[in-house]
């Protein structure tokens, strides 16, 4: 008979020396969060997917990464170790300061997605004279 137990702290099946994790569950991908002078850039370390598969919302100071990575279908294997996330997966990234949306540059290269995120720059300062008047009517 197998030695099946539920591991609470990793909220995990274990099944004798094998570890067999709930496919329900999102993963998060390693990320880093850059902040240079002119810009903030987003890098997603995120193999074996393809340009369309994301899916890049920026709401207010909300960069939302959503996507879907997508297990090998083997028949007839046995996973003797699980390390690599699949399925869904959500990156949220509270940014500091406003970006200018109409410069926002995603770029998937070498397994890392790479979302550059232009800071704002704010309008002119305009400076108002105001001009004195002797009499002022209302």
């Amino acid at each position: 008979m197998q030695d099946r137990r539920w591991s609470r702290e990793r909220d995990q099946w274990v099944v004798q020396r094998y570890v067999v994790w709930r496919t329900n569950r999102q993963f998060v991908p390693p990320t880093d969060v850059i902040e240079l002078p002119d810009k903030i850039l987003v890098v997603i370390e995120i193999a074996g997917m393809r340009p369309n598969d994301f899916n890049i919302s920026l709401s207010n100071r909300l960069l939302v990464v959503k996507g879907t990575r997508e297990r090998l279908a083997l028949q007839d294997a046995a996973y003797y170790q699980v390390e690599i996330g699949y399925g869904d997966f959500r990156v949220e990234v509270q940014l500091p300061d406003s970006v200018d949306r109409d410069q926002v540059n995603a770029i998937y290269r070498d397994g890392f997605l790479h979302v550059e995120l232009p800071r704002r720059t704010e309008g002119q300062q305009f400076i108002i004279n105001v001009n004195s008047e002797e009499r002022y009517e209302r």
